[in-house]
Formats: C-alpha cells, sequence, structure tokens
C-alpha cells in the first residue's frame, strides 16, 4: 500500500506553502489497492481512461469515465485499475476550502434556494455526470500554466458554475451543513458502510481520523467488543444470510465480504461455524 499527502506529494519539492488552487495530470501503467491518501484540499477527479475507487467516512464510489468526482478533504483510501491498453489518467484540481466559501458567497441565494427545496444532504463524493462540455472542459485543464494559480482559480469557478446550472442538487451537497454532528452515530455509520470490505481495523481507524489505540477504545465502548470479533461476527452472519436464503455459491460472494481470497473465507467460516461454507449451505437447504 502506497501513502499520499496530497497535493503536497505532487508539488515541486522545497515549495513551502500550497497554492489556493493546483492542476495535476496522473498517469500510471500499474493497477494499484487502497493508496492511503491524506488529502488537504479538496478535489476534483476527471478521469481519462482507467478507473478508480474511492472510500471516504461511510461513502464508497466506482468511478468510470462517464462521470467524474468531487471529493472533499479528509482521510481516504483509493485504487486505480488500469484500462485494456494497460493505462490510467485523470485530471485533477486540487483547491482549499476558502475558493470553495467564496463561490458560496458568490452564489449563496441561489445554492441554499436548492438546499432548502430539495433537503440537500452532505456528502463527501459528489459524482457527477461527465457530457461533451464537461469532457472538454477536462481536456481545457492541460493547457493551463501550472503556475498560473488565478487562471487556475478562474477555471475552477468555471466548473463549479457549469454543476450549479445543470446538476445543482449534486453541486450543493458540497454547501450543506452537517445535520447531525453526533460523533458516535458518525462512527457507527462508517463501521457498518465498511464490513464488507477489505478493510483492516486500522485501515478503518484512519478513515474515523483516529490513531489505532483510539479507535479500538471507541469501537469497544459502542458495540461492546473487540473491533476485530465484531467485524468477523458480522461478515460470518452475512455470509450465512447468502448462502442460505439466496442460495449462493461460496465462491461467488467471498470478495463481497472483504476476503482476499476464497481460501481465508473458507477457514475463517469453518472456525465460526464448524462447517466449510459448502457444507454449512448443504445441511441448511436440506
Amino acid at each position: 500500500m502506497n501513502e499520499y499527502n496530497l497535493p503536497s506529494d505532487f508539488l515541486k519539492s522545497g515549495r513551502i506553502q500550497l497554492p489556493q488552487a493546483f492542476i495535476y495530470t496522473h498517469r500510471t501503467g500499474q493497477n494499484t489497492t487502497k493508496n492511503r491518501v491524506v488529502l488537504t484540499t479538496h478535489l476534483f477527479c476527471f478521469l481519462t481512461e482507467g478507473g478508480k475507487e474511492i472510500v471516504i467516512g461511510s461513502e464508497k464510489l466506482k468511478l468510470e469515465e462517464n462521470y467524474f468526482a468531487l471529493i472533499r478533504a479528509g482521510n481516504c483510501f483509493m485504487s486505480e485499475k488500469i484500462s485494456e491498453n494497460s493505462k490510467y489518467a485523470s485530471t485533477l484540481i486540487f483547491f482549499t476550502n476558502e475558493l470553495v466559501q467564496a463561490f458560496h458567497l458568490t452564489h449563496q441565494q441561489k445554492i441554499n434556494d436548492v438546499i432548502k427545496k430539495e433537503k440537500i444532504q452532505p456528502k463527501d463524493i459528489l459524482h457527477f455526470n461527465n457530457n461533451a462540455f464537461t469532457k472538454a472542459f477536462a481536456h481545457s485543464l492541460s493547457f493551463v500554466p501550472i503556475n498560473s494559480v488565478e487562471l487556475i482559480k478562474l477555471k475552477l469557478q468555471e466548473i463549479l458554475f457549469y454543476l450549479l446550472e445543470t446538476q445543482p442538487g449534486e453541486l450543493c451537497s458540497l454547501f450543506a451543513a452537517a445535520q447531525n454532528s453526533n460523533d458516535d452515530l458518525l462512527f457507527k455509520n462508517i463501521v457498518d458502510s465498511n464490513i464488507d470490505s477489505s478493510l483492516s481495523v486500522q485501515e478503518l481507524a484512519f478513515l474515523c481520523n483516529m490513531s489505532l489505540s483510539t479507535f479500538k477504545r471507541k469501537f469497544t465502548k459502542i458495540f461492546n467488543d473487540s473491533p476485530t470479533n465484531w467485524i468477523r461476527q458480522k461478515r460470518m452472519e452475512r455470509a450465512a444470510f447468502l448462502l442460505t436464503y439466496n442460495k449462493e455459491r461460496p465462491s461467488d460472494i467471498y470478495l463481497r465480504l472483504g476476503y482476499e481470497n476464497f481460501s481465508s473465507f473458507t477457514q475463517s467460516f469453518k472456525a465460526f461455524y464448524g462447517k466449510t461454507p459448502k457444507e454449512y449451505q448443504m445441511t441448511s437447504l436440506s
């Protein structure tokens, strides 16, 4: 697993202060899995080749070329999948919260009307349709001088205003205030949303912006069990349901339950139920 602090790691070495807006073209020829990313600014991600998966908080998104995303600042995991041509490419715009606030101030009446009318809730990942305009916009970013911060800020305003006009419901979730500040509820949502994933306990702690020891203490307080035991139990209960009621094959469900291979899933299931998944399914259906 690679670890990144973005956009700092993409900037030229020796630069002390982060710019308010920054464009970066990212390319690779290899699949990557669960890159650990600390986003210190917000991020627009425009794919030009390949696919991307993003996990932040309780939200997860699989991104393809027909869509692009806006990701809030915070801790997240990103995985990249190369295309059939063995390439991955994306154009990224990093921008500070000050620029978001400035845009909100300029268009406050319309944004607030949309939030109120459509009862918009805040989101960590915003998902937009990629059309002819936005594809041309992403292409135009390659011609912007990297050091021209003011021009980059204008390009940012352009895409934000276009989305406010064409996809206001999705964009305005960026400006919606959190409706529930209950830390325990947020913690539970993040854990519940990532049960069926391959994230380790340490990686869950990262998503919750906590040290491992703090995460374990909070987890035990809320769930009255250790993270390892509780997550294993929930995964096994989910597996038993899929095998018994959905009648799915064991080999078809292990990846969905967060196991990286069928062997480890079978061993974990047998240790929990005393039978292999196939034996358990045959017994329950007989």
